[in-house]
């Protein structure tokens, strides 16, 4: 359980003025830039029947494109206005201010309703808000706002935002319970809990609140985070993927900052344990170069730059290989911002307090020596999630075991990702844009979600199951070579015995499988690079993957169509079926 001494007092947060002249200046004009141009932008407006239009078309894009471009203006605007500190930018904040107000509702469509996996309602209940991630954090934003801001706005605009966040966030966060709340023993939690709590302390602790106000909200927020951190393994494993761990494990640690500048430091103590630590480490064990990164569940191969929460997380428990991560990608922004190249946008864009933070931090992350790299452990396992990594040289492989009931769930038990330096070899696509059937029973109707689309085996044209049920067993990892049973990941009576078996090394990953009573085996490969087939090869520039044994191997092409996969791959993918009887041996060779 985490807590607080019960005599522990809550302070409100500040924050401290800006010191511009310490802000880099390539990022000083990119933001005024764009707040400039945002100046000129069209308002927003967001009418029912938008709201009805998700209900209706299943699209997301419709709502939330204008939605989620409504709050990244207004914290734009704000940190244009903290930086310039001229009041050129204020009336356009006091009306961005007013447009949200004029939204009856924060929730958005795919998350409107009470209990959890129930379906959505085509209309918000302005009466019962629902908190939801955006919910939570458009109270962040105005907040914060309100916090950073103060006298510079309207003294009735202040205690509109108080009067507001108090009806739509915080009164509703004390007297209500949400799934992402738990505390109750019965709920599976992930990534919302600790990122609506985050916002939830933001929110009430940048607002005049009376103390006993205050101290309710900590209890729940204490609470929602205990739950969180009993569930979390821990080996510190994110089982919804890198991407996702900015919104989990990441703001797990915001949450810990906030309290402890609230509370004079009450929990500082946790960045000693060796939870927090491995929950730190997990980010730069899953990264391959870049910003690209190994990309199990629905979670981008481009799970994004690191940055200020990063670079500060690293402090908090002395992780050298995250601070000098954070610092170097930070400083490969700045640079493509001086020089005028497109700046890849933050995977949340739009919330006000990761905006502060980035340019708080960014002239010490671009001036400060930048720490020795480190050496990158040459084998991990994650047993809570199942995933073991292989490294050696510039040779990467990441074996997922575990179970099919990982949040952001796909069926892709056993399945493996292989990079070579930077470039993916084996690859798992990821997950299409959000629409209503992603999160719907019609999730595993999607390719991207089946097993047939990973790099498994599967039996006449059937893959694997969801489920805790259908999971990896008998598994043997060690730092050379991992083993597994199989068959428990398929609906049952597909097949009898499924033994998968994978040996690494540098320039040569070899493959066993063994297949007992199991209809028409069929290996499928996932790869960006298009083959060259032959009868027991395929051929591609600077690697090749040879067979036992084997049936015709097809190769078919998969054209990229769908926005969120053409961030990360080209416009054709490729996969190729490999049959056989019982028993396949192949081996993925790199280099000549």
């Amino acid at each position: 359980m985490i807590r607080i001494p019960d005599s522990t007092l809550c302070g409100r947060l500040s924050f401290p003025s800006l010191e511009t002249a310490a802000v880099p200046q390539p990022l000083r004009k990119w933001f005024l830039d764009r707040a400039d141009e945002m100046l000129s932008e069209p308002f927003d407006h967001l009418p029912l029947s938008l709201y009805r239009d998700f209900s209706e078309t299943g699209s997301r894009e419709h709502y939330e494109t204008p939605y989620f471009r409504k709050r990244r203006r207004l914290s734009t605007l704000v940190i244009a206005e903290l930086l310039e500190n001229s009041g050129r930018y204020i009336s356009r904040i006091e009306d961005e201010i007013w447009e949200l107000f004029a939204e009856p509702a924060w929730v958005i469509p795919p998350h409107n309703c009470y209990i959890r996996d129930t379906p959505q309602l085509p209309v918000p209940d302005t009466g019962r808000p629902v908190l939801d991630l955006f919910a939570m954090e458009t109270g962040e934003i105005l907040a914060l706002s309100l916090n950073l801001l103060g006298e510079m706005l309207d003294p009735a605009l202040r205690r509109s935002i108080s009067t507001e966040l108090r009806r739509r966030v915080i009164d509703p966060y004390i007297g209500s319970w949400f799934w992402w709340m738990g505390g109750r023993g019965d709920e599976k939690l992930n990534n919302w809990t600790v990122w609506c709590t985050q916002n939830a302390l933001l929110t009430a602790f940048s607002i005049d609140l009376d103390a006993d106000t205050r101290a309710a909200v900590m209890d729940k927020a204490l609470l929602s985070l205990s739950d969180w951190y009993s569930q979390y393994g821990e080996d510190g494993c994110c089982d919804e993927g890198a991407q996702y761990w900015h919104a989990a494990g990441l703001c797990f640690f915001g949450c810990l900052c906030i309290i402890n500048q609230v509370t004079g430091n009450a929990l500082t103590s946790l960045f000693s344990e060796n939870k927090v630590r491995n929950i730190a480490s997990y980010i730069m064990n899953m990264h391959v170069s870049g910003d690209w990164y190994l990309n199990f569940s629905d979670c981008s191969p481009r799970a994004g730059l690191l940055g200020a929460r990063e670079y500060l997380f690293g402090r908090a428990v002395g992780n050298t290989a995250l601070i000098r991560q954070a610092m170097l990608d930070t400083r490969s922004v700045i640079d493509a911002m001086e020089k005028g190249d497109n700046v890849p946008e933050d995977d949340n864009s739009y919330n006000l307090w990761y905006m502060w933070l980035k340019v708080r931090y960014s002239g010490e992350m671009c001036s400060s020596p930048l720490p020795a790299e480190s050496s990158v452990p040459g084998y991990v396992y994650y047993p809570s999630v199942g995933i073991s990594i292989y490294r050696d040289g510039g040779t990467l492989l990441a074996v997922k075991t575990g179970c099919n009931d990982d949040s952001h769930n796909h069926n892709d038990t056993g399945s493996v990702i292989l990079c070579s330096g930077s470039h993916p070899l084996l690859i798992d696509i990821g997950v299409e844009t959000y629409t209503k059937k992603t999160f719907s029973p019609e999730r595993y109707t999607l390719p991207p979600m089946q097993s047939l689309y990973h790099n498994v085996v599967n039996f006449g044209g059937k893959g694997q199951a969801a489920g805790r049920e259908y999971r990896a067993e008998d598994v043997v990892s060690d730092s050379s070579s991992i083993s597994m049973e199989l068959s428990s990941a398929y609906p049952e009576g597909t097949v009898g015995s499924y033994r998968r078996k994978v040996v690494f090394s540098r320039d040569l990953i070899s493959f066993s499988e063994s297949v007992k009573d199991g209809e028409s085996p069929v290996l499928s490969l996932m790869t960006m690079d298009r083959p060259s087939v032959s009868s027991s090869l395929l051929s591609f520039a600077g690697w090749s993957i040879s067979f036992s044994k084997c049936g015709e191997i097809k190769t078919e092409e998969i054209k990229i169509t769908d926005k969120r996969l053409r961030i990360a791959w080209p416009e054709r993918l490729y996969r190729t079926l490999i049959p056989f009887a019982d028993t396949l041996e192949w081996a993925v060779h790199i280099g000549k």
